[in-house]
């Protein structure tokens, strides 16, 4: 394997960080022109478009039969979002308690506990090391619910009297357009590069997906919250992971049965459970900070989730 494998690996997860942070950029001022409150449009917009590297990763690798990437690529990325991301925001950026979102509404506790409830839908789903057309269409109503319920939030939440300029409305979406080109690029050239170093080590492709492309396109989730950090916006930060983490599973998991539908046995049914627990674990440590949020608390969980997360990668490689 040459050396040229290696910067385009790099090449391509510059260009994915480059390209997803143009599309963050965007897809925030879009929500500011909609005027939704900044919980709500970071789920929606900045967790969409944080997730987008994991969208394109998944239809290109499925399209390719290497669907055990994609698989391993949505789950690692929500276990990296909590456990890297929100590890790093809460124990390198100074926050305080007048931080927080006034309250955590019942609205916000009903998206946890929705993620909570798809990440154990997906033990029965992909229990047997595989995912189907019919799991995919499972994964899929599951999302149709979940829009239902934003549309019906936003229609609350929505203030009144301002009026939306369609020409910045217009620039943002080609802004967004933009990014999505340069972003397919690079996640081909990553994709293709990971594989490459995959098979030269002897790594299988799913662990490679829960590990270095799924570190790769958590940088988006990373930038974007220490920037949100640095403003103090706790509320940005929760809703671009829960966001992010929902659409991991829920839209690019769904795709990947319909488009590699003949895809054969991913991981073993231990392993499978390991990451599931882990995500969940995790999921339940970031409710707990963010419900109720004191510094010396929040540190020492931040310490525990990314010492879990250390480890955790470390057992990728040894078992």
């Amino acid at each position: 394997m040459s050396y040229l494998t290696y910067v385009l690996f790099i090449f391509g997860l510059v260009l994915i960080t480059y390209s997803a942070n143009i599309l963050v950029k965007y897809t925030e001022h879009i929500s500011y022109d909609l005027n939704i409150s900044h919980f709500f449009s970071s789920l929606i917009f900045i967790g969409l478009a944080t997730s987008s590297p994991e969208i394109f990763i998944a239809l290109l690798a499925s399209l390719d039969n290497k669907s055990n990437i994609a698989i391993g690529n949505a789950l690692g990325s929500n276990i990296a979002n909590i456990a890297l991301v929100f590890a790093i925001t809460f124990l390198f950026i100074k926050m305080n308690k007048d931080s927080l979102p006034n309250s955590f509404t019942r609205d916000v506790k009903a998206f946890f506990i929705y993620l909570v409830l798809i990440s154990l839908l997906l033990i029965p789903l992909l229990g047997d090391g595989q995912i189907n057309p019919i799991d995919s269409v499972i994964l899929l109503i599951t999302f149709l619910l979940f829009l239902f319920y934003l549309k019906k939030y936003i229609y609350h939440e929505k203030k009144d009297g301002k009026p939306i300029n369609q020409s910045n409305l217009l620039y943002n979406f080609l802004a967004i357009l933009l990014s999505i080109v340069m972003l397919i690029v690079g996640t081909q050239v990553f994709l293709d590069s990971s594989v490459k170093i995959a098979t030269f080590f002897g790594v299988p492709n799913y662990v490679i997906g829960l590990s270095l492309t799924a570190i790769g396109t958590s940088i988006p989730e990373l930038a974007a919250s220490i920037q949100s950090a640095r403003k103090k916006n706790i509320d940005f930060i929760i809703g671009n992971i829960l966001g992010s983490n929902i659409f991991n599973i829920v839209l690019v998991l769904g795709l990947v049965g319909f488009v590699d539908y003949n895809s054969q046995s991913f991981i073993g049914y231990n392993e499978f459970l390991r990451d599931i627990a882990m995500i969940i674990s995790t999921t339940i440590l970031l409710i707990i900070m963010s419900k109720n949020y004191n510094m010396y608390l929040s540190r020492l969980l931040g310490v525990v989730l990314f010492s879990g997360f250390l480890i955790y990668q470390y057992n990728l490689y040894i078992y």
